[in-house]
């Protein structure tokens, strides 16, 4: 790493430097920073992960970093912060996908998100705020979240009186007027004008224009009622059924997680985090207790026995995305008994994770210095019974879907995805595996003891989306021998540091990164001392996957290859929205 920061000193002699363990951050000015950009990228660092703004109102500015990891053996450990400090009254960065492709979604984000202009970006637009947001960047600080109270229920035209306990109010009989206000509220009048501004993306305008390449080809919408799209559409320009072009529109289930953040401490946030991907709930939360961990100072106080209940609990979380995963695969590929022995297989592993957590689904079992409770008695001997079932089923998968002749003939050589390509743009998980490349965050960054355990990463060369499919169904086997070998290794004992007193993170910064079941997942916190995170960036592998996956993949195929490419990466939308 001297070699690199000695490079950058020659060209960028104001560069300042931050090092804290495997995380490099590197400011220099914004003259010099896609000279900078281009250095670190020759040095190693290919594989772009995140790009992260932040307001500072008082000090006037916006830090804007890029944080690149890398698939180079040597390098997989380290993460680079590129990035530059911009006035907030004008912010303006050069973009720096030339560099780092994968970033040309990051910088739409950060576009909407903090107003930021990037120089030389071919189509900066909206991605995650509706056609018609007039209000000001959200992620700006003076930007505050509105309560929905009664003023806001009777502008909608929603008038609802509150209830009254033990006091029933007399019966009402509504008028039509009454019936005319909730059908037709002011939004939907402020809707129907915006159909008519032409500066309104509404309904995707400029997504149609952008996909019609010439005169013979149209724009057509594939979702958000398709059942495959799950709260997420594409806009496809296509030549007869050939797709020419492509533009995802998603948006739909954005919430604003990271906006919501701020108004949490560090334990309130971890119901609402785990929701954006609720049968992957552990492994979503994964890397952000480690990064609260961090900046609490506490990572090494963290119990033995509470780091084995967590690996256990992910690959629960992983076994149930990729069982999830494969029954809606079966149902795009005209295999409805893959869906039901799927649907029905998955419900050995909810049970086993339901007595240790309580919950069928979201868990909300990870706490910053371990996790929320101990397992019953009998469980672990109950965990390894399940194991043993589970894997059972899994065997007969192979040869009544996998060796099916219509599945090969769907996914076989149909999205091929190159190993340069899923590098450039930053493609995470199975599918980065299946092109190629040997690249998983438990090995690569081990955490949380994942570097006691025995097991392999299933990789692929063909980078079809046969491979990508076949790459999931593999790791099934691994998940199960990873919870095996914690069980075994689990030794009774504590399974939370207890705080005192109220929790305030030390000023400054975490980024932590796990493998969560559709890929590499970070946490990029900010704490300025308080209660509450300052920032909270999420990069999660949806986001990473489709944007930048459809764009390459599709293009070349015919519109019914389409669900098959489309959910061979495991895009879930509300992950990629949050």
């Amino acid at each position: 790493m001297n070699d690199l920061f000695e490079e950058v000193q020659k060209i960028a002699p104001q560069a300042q430097f931050y090092i804290r363990g495997n995380r490099v951050k590197i400011l220099t000015s914004v003259e010099d920073v896609v000279r900078v950009a281009d250095i670190v990228k020759r040095y190693g660092f290919n594989h772009i992960e995140s790009v992260c703004g932040t307001d500072y109102p008082n000090n006037s500015i916006i830090e804007l970093v890029y944080i690149v990891g890398s698939v180079k053996e040597d390098l997989k450990s380290k993460v680079i912060m590129l990035g530059s400090r911009i006035p907030r009254d004008n912010p303006v960065f050069p973009t720096l996908i030339n560099i780092w492709p994968g970033a040309y979604f990051h910088e739409r984000e950060e576009y909407e998100m903090l107003g930021i202009r990037f120089e030389g970006h071919p189509k900066l637009a909206k991605l995650l705020l509706p056609d018609d947001w007039d209000d000001i960047p959200p992620l700006r600080k003076e930007f505050h979240v509105k309560k929905w109270g009664a003023i806001e229920r009777e502008d909608s035209g929603l008038k609802i009186e509150r209830a009254v306990l033990h006091n029933p109010p007399p019966k009402c009989t509504p008028t039509p007027s009454d019936f005319k206000k909730v059908k037709t509220p002011d939004f939907l009048h402020r809707f129907q004008e915006a159909l008519e501004v032409p500066e309104y993306d509404t309904l995707g305008r400029q997504l149609f224009q952008w996909v019609k390449k010439d005169d013979r080809s149209i724009a057509i919408s594939f979702g958000i009622q398709h059942p495959g799209s799950g709260h997420m559409r594409l806009v496809l320009g296509v030549d007869g059924d050939i797709i020419t072009e492509v533009e995802p529109d998603i948006g739909y289930v954005h919430r604003g997680k990271e906006k919501m953040c701020e108004y949490k401490n560090y334990f309130q946030n971890i119901p609402q985090l785990e929701r954006p991907t609720v049968h992957d709930s552990c492994g979503m939360l994964f890397p952000y207790v480690l990064a609260v961990e961090d900046l609490l100072d506490i990572s090494d106080k963290v119990p033995e026995r509470a780091k084995y209940l967590r690996i256990i609990m992910a690959e629960f979380n992983r076994l149930l995305n990729h069982t999830y995963w494969l029954a809606i695969m079966g149902i795009f590929t005209g295999h409805s008994t893959m869906f039901m022995w799927a649907m029905g297989d998955r419900e050995l592993i909810i049970d086993a994770a339901q007595r240790l957590c309580g919950a069928r689904v979201t868990f909300a079992y990870f706490v910053p210095g371990g996790v929320r409770n101990d397992a019953p008695d009998g469980w672990s001997d109950y965990v390894l019974k399940i194991c043993d079932k589970f894997e059972s089923r899994i065997n007969k998968y192979r040869e009544m879907y996998f060796e099916n002749p219509v599945f090969l003939d769907r996914t076989v050589g149909v999205g091929v995805l190159r190993k340069q390509d899923a590098i450039d743009l930053g493609i995470v998980g199975p599918a980065l595996r299946a092109s190629g490349v040997n690249s998983d965050t438990r090995k690569d960054e081990p955490y949380s003891l994942y570097d006691t355990i025995d097991f392999d990463v299933p990789v692929m060369n063909e980078g079809d989306s046969y491979a990508r499919c076949m790459v999931s169904y593999m790791e099934m086997y691994q998940s199960l021998r990873i919870i095996r070998q914690a069980v075994n290794k689990m030794k009774p004992g504590p399974v939370r540091y207890h705080f005192r007193g109220r929790i305030r993170g030390r000023e400054g910064e975490a980024y932590a990164r796990t493998e969560a079941a559709r890929g590499s997942l970070s946490f990029y916190i900010i704490s300025d001392g308080k209660e509450k995170p300052y920032r909270v960036k999420i990069s999660p592998p949806s986001f990473r996957n489709l944007l930048a996956g459809v764009k390459k993949l599709l293009p070349g195929h015919r519109v019914a290859d389409v669900p098959v490419i489309h959910w061979s990466l495991n895009y879930w939308a509300v992950e990629a929205d949050r």
